[in-house]
């Protein structure tokens, strides 16, 4: 019994402890490799709400940019919508009266073409001067 107990016993008793012994550093080690996995997986949740924040912020600021640029683009328009118009009004005025003035150019030719043949050559040229700033009077009243 001795010998057994010496030989025997001794040699697996140590294996056996040897064997606890990896048996518990292993259950630690797993605990410990879980805890870093739990650390690892929150600091990527984390990661990936900070990162679905930012999306959400940067389609916010995108959306904010174009409105800005919506609202510029429309109003520069306006306002060069009201420039043309301003230079067409502008632009018919003086068409208008670039018209009138030559149409009242035209009757005081006119004028004095019959005004001549009427009267026969028995006016003066001051006369027929007379007579056709008289006409363009009465054109203007």
């Amino acid at each position: 019994m001795l010998l057994v107990k010496h030989y025997a016993w001794g040699p697996v008793s140590d294996m056996m402890e040897k064997r606890r012994q990896k048996i518990i550093d292993d259950l630690d080690s797993a605990a410990s490799d879980r805890k870093k996995a739990e650390t690892l997986a929150n600091e990527r949740e984390a990661a990936l709400k900070d990162s679905r924040q930012e999306a959400t912020k940067i389609l916010s600021d995108a959306k904010e940019n174009a409105q800005k640029t919506s609202s510029e683009i429309v109003a520069n328009a306006n306002t060069d919508a009201a420039s043309i118009r301003k230079k067409a009004e502008e632009d018919a005025k003086k068409a208008k009266t670039e018209a009138l003035d030559a149409a009242r150019d035209q009757v005081a030719d006119i004028s004095v073409a019959i005004a001549e043949k009427i009267i026969a050559k028995n006016l003066s040229a001051e006369d027929q001067k007379d007579l056709v700033n008289q006409f363009i009077k009465g054109l203007n009243d």
